[in-house]
């Protein structure tokens, strides 16, 4: 069977754009996972030439970013840099908005996880809008310098680690399952668990299976901002 084109996007028109491109990479992910992507794959779904779409975002790499970025430039960071939102209050509600795009497009979040950490000036400008809007809520926060750099690192691998924990005990495929059947999933692997080798953990299966769930992720991200302010 032909893979499908994404409607309205075969570039006969002769304008291949880089939004063209991006969607029809998030069609590709979010049907067949991370590891489909590709330059070829994305041509195809498209209907041209591989030098076509190389030359818009360049090889698999470019493409990755590409994606990651445009998923990103959606996250909301108003609240970070608003005087009016409390800073903690703001860096939660930055992480739920990522939060929420990541599970729409859970492929993407396996991809920010798979690649390099490179250096900020390797990243995109949405990322590094990202990192400085984060800079200034916990400046807003009345943090010291050293705990800011230290703190963003520190929500950034809490927000994505936790997200990309969530997303693998699901296919990766959106739409995910609901909160209730997430932890429903959970429960339910518990149910064996030997009680007489784990008794501390039997004793809190039902905190256990809810891990996956918005307050455990509001939760520990509460715990780590308050701490910030005890270095």
């Amino acid at each position: 069977m032909p893979e499908a084109k994404t409607p309205g996007t075969d570039g006969g028109d002769g304008s291949l754009t880089e939004q063209r491109i991006v969607d029809a990479a998030l069609a590709v992910v979010d049907v067949d996972g991370a590891g489909a992507l590709s330059v070829g794959a994305v041509a195809r779904r498209l209907g041209v030439d591989e030098d076509a779409v190389r030359a818009r975002v360049g090889g698999l790499d470019g493409l990755e970013r590409t994606v990651i970025e445009d998923v990103l430039s959606s996250v909301t960071l108003g609240p970070l840099t608003d005087d009016g939102v409390e800073w903690t209050a703001a860096v939660i509600q930055f992480a739920l908005s990522m939060r929420g795009r990541l599970f729409a497009h859970p492929a993407v979040a396996e991809l920010i996880m798979s690649g390099p950490m490179d250096s900020p000036s390797a990243d995109g400008p949405v990322a590094r809008e990202m990192t400085e809007s984060l800079f200034v809520c916990l400046a807003r926060g009345g943090l010291p310098a050293p705990t800011r750099a230290r703190g963003v690192y520190a929500v950034v691998v809490y927000v994505l680690g936790s997200i990309a924990l969530d997303v693998a005990e699901t296919d990766g495929k959106p739409p995910l399952p609901g909160e209730s059947e997430r932890i429903a999933t959970r429960r339910a692997a518990l149910h064996d668990l030997d009680p007489a080798r784990w008794p501390r953990t039997a004793a809190h299966l039902e905190e256990i299976a809810a891990w996956t769930s918005v307050d455990q992720f509001v939760w520990g991200l509460r715990v780590l901002l308050v701490g910030m302010t005890a270095t």
